[in-house]
């Protein structure tokens, strides 16, 4: 063989090195960005999911209320140990509604602290104010 066509091969093959680098680069782009994807996935699936929130919380009654609590006074009492704090005297539909709200409320925390414990709260206790 000549030189020439020496050349030529040495070159056909640096050219087909070159190709086969440039591929390999492609292949590993892309099976790094599916490991990271996997990855990513795994994490997720490892975090316990939120409770979904209550769509509307169950409104307690009028009677359910005279049930549980015997009067109106009794009503307003438990309220205000709940932190519910109204700018006027309540009727019973709203004294019920933010009694009603309160127990989700409650609900939402629980299930929360539930979910993402963390050991140096434990003893806290929330009073939760909103306005």
């Amino acid at each position: 063989m000549g030189k020439k066509r020496i050349t030529q091969l040495l070159e056909g093959l640096k050219e087909n090195q070159l190709h086969e680098l440039h591929n390999s680069a492609a292949i590993y782009t892309v099976a790094q960005v599916a490991v990271n994807e996997l990855q990513q996935q795994s994490l997720q699936m490892d975090e316990p999911p939120i409770a979904a929130l209550p769509s509307t919380p169950p409104i307690i009654d009028k009677a359910q209320l005279l049930k549980q609590y015997g009067s109106y006074n009794a009503c307003r009492k438990v309220a205000k140990e709940r932190g519910i704090k109204f700018s006027r005297t309540p009727s019973w539909e709203q004294l019920a509604t933010a009694l009603s709200y309160a127990e989700a409320f409650q609900q939402i925390v629980k299930t929360y602290v539930e979910t993402y414990p963390y050991p140096k709260l434990k003893g806290t206790k929330f009073e939760l104010v909103f306005q």
